[in-house]
């Protein structure tokens, strides 16, 4: 079952839209700018890294703080643990 999860959230990540992200971050009070949101939404499409992961998801995190920052990426990775929290599966996230 946590492998489906899990599957489910990393389709979710790739298929955010830009607007999704800006909610998410307003919901959490995590700063974004659209232009932003938008470089993240597009490397989330390209990413291969598993987000649950922590090696995968410092990877991940790495390539976006190279295309936006280190403050926006620290700020996406608050956001994923907000979002496994909310869903009950911040204990996935290794």
């Amino acid at each position: 079952m946590k492998n489906i999860a899990q599957q489910y959230i990393t389709h979710k990540l790739k298929n955010l839209t830009t607007d999704e992200l800006i909610y998410y971050s307003q919901m959490y009070n995590i700063p974004l700018t659209s232009q932003q949101a938008d470089q993240i939404v597009k490397e989330f499409k390209k990413n291969k890294e598993n987000p649950f992961e922590k090696k995968g998801r410092k990877k991940m995190l790495h390539k976006l703080a190279q295309i936006t920052s280190n403050e926006t990426a620290h700020s996406v990775d608050i956001l994923i643990h907000q979002l496994a929290k909310q869903y009950g599966v911040e204990e996935w996230l290794h």
